[in-house]
């Protein structure tokens, strides 16, 4: 019984860890949309000609990719 209750422990505690890992990445990608909406779109008075987009795949990790 004891066995079966350290699995359970084992197994939620490594699901918290990719938990945190994810929240981690979330937060980085927050930020750098936080700074990029705090900056001036206008670059030497140009639009960007090629924004890109954020992105979050199966496993909750994040990927940027151009439009």
């Amino acid at each position: 019984v004891i066995e079966a209750k350290q699995k359970i422990i084992d197994a939620q505690e490594k699901r918290i860890g990719s938990l945190d890992a994810a929240n981690s990445r979330l937060m980085a990608a927050l930020t750098q949309v936080k700074e990029r909406y705090s900056t001036p779109n206008l670059r030497n008075g140009l639009s960007p000609s090629n924004p890109t987009k954020l992105s979050i795949t199966e496993n909750g990790e994040f990927k940027n990719s151009s439009c």
